[in-house]
C-alpha cells in the first residue's frame, strides 16, 4: 500500500516525532514511502482542529467529509510515521483538492527553509519539493 502526496490518512497510532507520543490522528502525506525508501513509513504533516500560528493550511469540512469540523494541515510539523499504525478504515480517507494541493505546496516550500525538523535535511527538502512538483504536474516524474 503506497500513498501519494496530498493523501489524508487516519492513524490509530500516530507517533509524534517531537514527543514520542502515540495517539489517534490524521496525517497529510508529504512524501510517499517509495520516495523515502524507509520501509513501512511515510512522512506526514499533522492535521489538527487547532489553527497553527504559521505554516497551516485550512481544510474545510465541506470539502473533506472525513473531518468532523474544519481542520488544519500543520506544515511545520513533519513526522515519519509507521504505516503499521494506520487504522483499519479504507485508506486514504481523503485527498487534497487540486486547489489545496497548490496552496499547501506554496506554504510547505517556505517552511522547508525555516523550520528545524525533518524537512530541514537537504535530502528530505529536495525529495519533498520534487514529489510535490510531480503531483502538481510540474515535472514528468521520470528519474
Amino acid at each position: 500500500m503506497n500513498f501519494n502526496v496530498g493523501d489524508i490518512l487516519y492513524f490509530d497510532q500516530y507517533q509524534f516525532t517531537d514527543t514520542g507520543e502515540l495517539k489517534p490522528h490524521f496525517g497529510l502525506v508529504l512524501l510517499p514511502e517509495r520516495a523515502t525508501e524507509y520501509q513501512n513509513s511515510v512522512l506526514c504533516s499533522v492535521i489538527t482542529s487547532k489553527e497553527p500560528r504559521i505554516w497551516g493550511l485550512l481544510l474545510e469540512q465541506t470539502s473533506y467529509p472525513c473531518f468532523r469540523c474544519d481542520s488544519y494541515a500543520c506544515l511545520d510539523r513533519k513526522d515519519l510515521v509507521s504505516k503499521s499504525g494506520l487504522s483499519n478504515k479504507e485508506q486514504p480517507v481523503g485527498s487534497l483538492t487540486k486547489g489545496d494541493l497548490v496552496k499547501a505546496f506554496k506554504i510547505l516550500r517556505k517552511s522547508l527553509f525555516v523550520i528545524s525538523d525533518l524537512g530541514k535535511s537537504p535530502y528530505f527538502r529536495a525529495a519533498i519539493i520534487y514529489q510535490w512538483k510531480v503531483a502538481l504536474g510540474m515535472t514528468s516524474g521520470l528519474y
